[in-house]
């Protein structure tokens, strides 16, 4: 690097060599200086690398040393602001999509249990083999269990279930604008 006197300011060449000197000058400085804003080492560091990278790009139009310095400052700086403005935008959206789902959950629930509840309640209508088999099959039993636990045939479990549907269908028939309704909500 050549440095020269000129009007109290220090001349500079941002060759590989100089580059180097003032990355080596710099770096921890500018790391500290950057960590005091955003409070994270890693993010620190990476927002100097981004600066430098930066400088090295651009590093013809520099001819003091005082015009990198204050490139590299206002820069880290200006970085360290963008990534706190970037951490608030996250947080504020984050924030929002959990409100969301804490609103669709609670939506969800409802419509959840009052579809249960409206079934029950259908189900509590039908004669009462049917009624015991249906409880069953609520509880994710096969033909096969429920014939076992009700001491019947698989074929009758199987022919009272299928009607037990049709009397559903034709109880639930005024409900299904209702929970339709509840849906779109």
């Amino acid at each position: 690097m050549r440095e020269g006197v000129v009007h109290n300011y220090i001349d500079i060449r941002l060759n590989e060599e100089g580059f180097q000197d003032v990355f080596q000058r710099y770096y921890v400085s500018l790391s500290l200086f950057a960590n005091r804003y955003v409070d994270d080492e890693e993010v620190a560091a990476d927002i100097v690398q981004d600066v430098f990278a930066k400088l090295w790009q651009i590093r013809t139009d520099f001819f003091y040393l005082h015009q990198v310095k204050s490139f590299l400052y206002t820069s880290v700086r200006n970085k360290a602001l963008n990534e706190l403005e970037h951490r608030h935008v996250m947080t504020e959206y984050a924030q929002r999509v959990v409100e969301k789902q804490k609103e669709a959950f609670f939506h969800d629930a409802v419509i959840e249990q009052e579809t249960y509840r409206v079934l029950v309640e259908a189900i509590d209508r039908l004669p009462s083999q049917m009624k015991a088999i249906m409880l069953l099959a609520l509880e994710g039993k096969k033909n096969a269990e429920i014939a076992d636990r009700l001491e019947i045939s698989v074929e009758t479990v199987h022919t009272l279930k299928k009607m037990a549907y049709k009397k559903l269908r034709h109880f639930l028939n005024h409900y299904y604008y209702t929970l339709l309704w509840m849906l779109c909500v």
